[in-house]
């Protein structure tokens, strides 16, 4: 399924479902709980970025270690 006929189902389904008021609040425990996923969201990114990082130096650093090598000369 492409991605327009994806937003059509999409639009579709939205423009058939009712729209009401929520009557609904926000509070402190639900907008803690949104706050700890965003940094752990931001920490997890930042995490990844340094693995990434460290892989693309590897790559182009002199001084390459092959693994499974010994130091030991035969």
């Amino acid at each position: 399924m492409g991605f327009l006929n994806r937003f059509l189902v999409l639009m579709a389904v939205s423009a058939a479902l009712p729209l009401t008021a929520a009557h609904a609040y926000l509070d402190a425990a639900s907008v803690s709980i949104a706050f700890q996923a965003l940094v752990g969201l931001f920490a997890a990114y930042i995490v990844t970025g340094k693995a990434y990082i460290q892989k693309v130096k590897n790559l182009f650093s002199r001084n390459k270690v092959e693994s499974g090598s010994s130091d030991t000369a035969e």
